[in-house]
């Protein structure tokens, strides 16, 4: 008589089966293109004379400049990692209001779905061309108001552009922490939106996943919808709360317009760059790992996951 496998080796053989498709492709597509990035950014890679690309040893010549040498470099690493920590905060917290209001029955609830995962579609295509076209033209104006001494067109117009708004908030003794935060919310709300259409998603996946007999007992002894987001709905969404940030960080810090990967790009682009390009883009790779540990440790202390089908 066969012995049959337990639920827990049924869960660990479905797991297996469903991350070996990207483990073949890693492993036969990607993995040399890791490894030689890796060797590149010990080496030093130049234009021979006769045209072909020449390759020396150069240790860590190529992480050290990074620090003592590049200006903007570690800058921009600190830029990033303040701003993700506002753009996790912002859009968990935006993309679960929106899932809560889209789980509700309501007419056209299929239209409000579409419209806040349209930006998704729409960003793999021509809007995401238009869209660095905009970031460099921005840059363009911005450097010749600055020589010419006139005001950019852009930071003039608008009732609450971000300067009114900074202006309103210490007028009204808000601490400075407060005030940029708020700041920098404002001047991003366009990517806080055009950002959130998965994680709206996966928050109303969530949501339809939570037996509707829970929260008809907690109605029947007489909890009130506040009691019943905070005690019910909140701490069975948790793990997709970490799914979500493992997902915002990843997608906002490898975005084409980030600083850190417009730099790599510049560098890569030159005759001489390529190991600095790679010392780059593996230690921004290690800062992401952190970045992904660290909110996975403090969010998984939060967590609560609802024990079901085990035996």
């Amino acid at each position: 008589m066969k012995k049959k496998l337990t639920f827990n080796t049924q869960r660990k053989i479905t797991y297996w089966l469903m991350i070996s498709p990207f483990l073949a492709g890693f492993l036969l597509i990607f993995s040399d293109v890791y490894i030689s990035s890796l060797r590149y950014s010990f080496m030093d890679i130049f234009m021979n004379p006769t045209g072909g690309i020449g390759q020396t040893w150069a240790g860590m010549k190529n992480y050290l400049y990074l620090f003592r040498e590049d200006p903007f470099y570690w800058h921009n690493i600190q830029t990033s990692l303040m701003e993700i920590v506002m753009f996790v905060l912002f859009i968990t917290i935006f993309s679960l209001f929106i899932a809560v209001l889209l789980n509700r029955k309501m007419k056209g609830r299929t239209f409000f779905r579409a419209i806040f995962f349209l930006p998704v579609i729409l960003a793999t295509g021509f809007i995401a061309k238009a869209d660095m076209q905009s970031i460099f033209i921005d840059a363009i104006a911005t450097s010749l108001a600055s020589e010419t001494g006139a005001t950019s067109v852009a930071g003039s117009e608008g009732l609450f552009s971000s300067f009114n708004i900074r202006e309103i908030l210490f007028s009204l003794n808000f601490s400075p922490m407060f005030t940029r935060t708020v700041t920098i919310a404002a001047n991003k709300i366009v990517d806080i939106i055009n950002g959130s259409g998965i994680q709206i998603l996966i928050f109303l996946a969530g949501l339809q996943s939570i037996p509707s007999s829970i929260y008809e007992s907690a109605n029947i002894d007489g909890a009130s919808a506040w009691e019943m987001f905070w005690l019910i709905t909140f701490p069975m969404i948790t793990p997709l709360i970490l799914v979500n940030s493992i997902y915002t960080i990843i997608n906002f810090l490898t975005m084409p317009n980030n600083a850190i990967m417009l730099q790599i790009e510049n560098y890569r682009m030159r005759a001489n760059g390529m190991g600095i390009a790679s010392a780059m883009a593996w230690f921004y790779f290690l800062v992401i790992l952190l970045c992904l540990g660290a909110a996975a440790l403090i969010i998984s202390r939060f967590m609560f996951y609802q024990q079901k089908g085990t035996r």
